[in-house]
């Protein structure tokens, strides 16, 4: 699952079961990260296009970019344990890829699915 999709379906999912919990609560009851959830949010609308500026690019169109020559892309080291992938299967034989940097996550993930 993508990250665009995956937030949509969480924000969905939050929106349907919501009882009165706010973001922050349901983020920690569902083992969601917050933190990146609150940070795509704000990436996720400015990136979105308005519906009319969807109908404004037609066939043939370019869009404008512009190349920062002098950019240098930010190298984080990790501060701890950190889950690269993990792929879970079931007896059935599906199997689940999950890619998560938030250990408590998949730790809350793993032991509500116990």
């Amino acid at each position: 699952m993508e990250t665009r999709e995956y937030f949509e379906k969480v924000m969905q999912d939050y929106n349907q079961n919501r009882k009165g919990r706010s973001l922050r609560k349901y983020c920690k009851d569902e083992a969601v990260d917050y933190d990146w959830l609150i940070e795509f949010k704000k990436s996720y609308r400015s990136n979105k296009l308005q519906p009319d500026e969807n109908k404004k690019l037609g066939e043939g169109e370019f869009i404008a970019l512009t190349v920062e020559e002098n950019f240098v892309p930010e190298q984080q080291t990790p501060a701890g344990w950190q889950v690269e992938r993990l792929i879970l299967k079931s007896p059935t034989g599906d199997e689940m890829e999950i890619k998560c940097t938030n250990l408590f996550a998949v730790a809350e993930l793993l032991r509500k699915m116990s």
